[in-house]
């Protein structure tokens, strides 16, 4: 389940999550993700809605060259690596068919034919 929308909250900071060993990887897909084509886990803390309570951690997939802006990233924000491994797999052949041949190329083939 995605966690709640972040987008109100202020990023606070981000750090990247790597995968270094095939053999020991618990999350296989996000794994087989970063190191054969160029994506980046990333966990993101936000400001928390209310002040008084503790900072907000979610983990999303991004591609490398990943600019610091939450909205680009290629996943909802969950609150852990197991919700997000379980979305990647579900949704592998979608994401790699938009990282493959790129979302904006085929919004403009559609729009020209």
């Amino acid at each position: 389940m995605p966690h709640p929308n972040t987008a109100n909250n202020t990023l606070l900071g981000s750090r990247e999550l790597r995968f270094h060993n095939r053999q020991e990887s618990s999350y296989p897909n996000l794994m087989r993700f970063c190191l054969d084509f160029k994506f980046k886990v990333l966990q993101l803390l936000f400001s928390a809605p209310n002040t008084e309570a503790a900072p907000v951690k979610v983990v999303v997939l991004t591609r490398a060259d990943y600019n610091g802006d939450p909205s680009s990233a290629i996943t909802p924000a969950f609150a852990d690596l197991n919700q997000l491994e379980r979305y990647v797999t579900d949704n592998q052949v979608d994401i790699l068919h938009d990282y493959l041949f790129g979302v904006d190329e085929l919004a403009e083939a559609s729009e020209a034919g």
